[in-house]
């Protein structure tokens, strides 16, 4: 997913959800280790992959993306829930992401 898709694609999804507006957008660059895997508790967020890195395996309640994966279906670019990163590389890693993080003010789901 491009940078220019996701955010023609956030407001849309974030409507479909009931959000309308009511939502606020970051965008997280991860910086992974050697070998790292990091968790992410986005329970009550979307996580927007952005572009397709290598040598990285992400997997959510949505779905797994893993470039290297030669039996997957479909690799997903939204996740949400607890999103684990695991970098593959024996070297550092760049994960990009644009985090829609929903306004709970009591008028959306």
């Amino acid at each position: 997913m491009t940078i220019d898709f996701a955010l023609d694609h956030i407001p849309r999804r974030m409507r479909e959800l009931g959000y309308d507006d009511a939502y606020y957008t970051e965008f997280k660059h991860l910086v992974l280790q050697a070998s790292e895997t990091r968790s992410i508790e986005a329970f009550n967020q979307y996580w927007m992959l952005i572009d397709e890195p290598g040598d990285v395996t992400i997997t959510s309640e949505f779905g797994i993306f893993d470039l290297s994966l030669m039996n997957a279906n479909e690799l997903k670019h939204e996740h949400q829930g607890l999103i684990t990163v695991t970098n593959l590389l024996a070297g550092i890693n760049h994960v990009r992401f644009i985090q829609v993080i929903p306004k709970h003010n009591g008028t959306n789901n």
